[in-house]
């Protein structure tokens, strides 16, 4: 959750306000029912992700999406669920790039080019004209955190959600 990387087009980042790792890794219980029905909006309006996404006019950027990978087997949970940047399809297949350091994942680093399914996307998110369109999981979380132990990046990341 720390940066927010541009599609295939050359548009300006979007660094989320500079968040240290310890606050982009946030743990969810496994049966969190809020996370579990943000999911299944993302899954209901990625036809609007990827209308922008291959659409996109003057003011969009920061195309991402969230996916869980299977975690570590030692690692006390099976999936860790990461931003994935640089969304585009080709021969068939879609194509990410790792946003941010896994956490329970030793067998993936940030950078790194990834397929995956759009049946599995958990959360979908953009910039448009200096709003957060999506990213529900992001804003859901971070308002979980009390005011008074959010960090100055995690505010002024709340506040761009429209």
């Amino acid at each position: 959750m720390n940066a927010l990387v541009p599609s295939c087009r050359k548009q300006p980042v979007l660094d989320i306000a500079g968040l240290s790792p310890n606050e982009s890794v946030l743990t969810v219980e496994q049966n969190d029912f809020e996370i579990l029905r943000i999911a299944q909006d993302a899954q209901a309006g990625l036809s609007v992700f990827f209308r922008h996404l291959n659409g996109a006019e003057e003011g969009e950027y920061g195309f991402c999406i969230k996916y869980p990978f299977p975690a570590d087997p030692d690692s006390g949970t099976n999936a860790e669920q990461i931003w994935l940047t640089g969304i585009r399809f080709r021969n068939n297949r879609y194509y990410g790039t790792l946003a941010d350091t896994p956490v329970r994942i030793s067998y993936m680093k940030k950078g790194d080019t990834v397929t995956f399914s759009p049946d599995n996307i958990t959360d979908w998110m953009f910039v448009k004209n200096g709003e957060i369109v999506g990213g529900r999981s992001i804003k859901y979380l971070l308002e979980q955190i009390p005011k008074n132990r959010r960090s100055e990046g995690q505010n002024m990341l709340l506040q761009m959600f429209e």
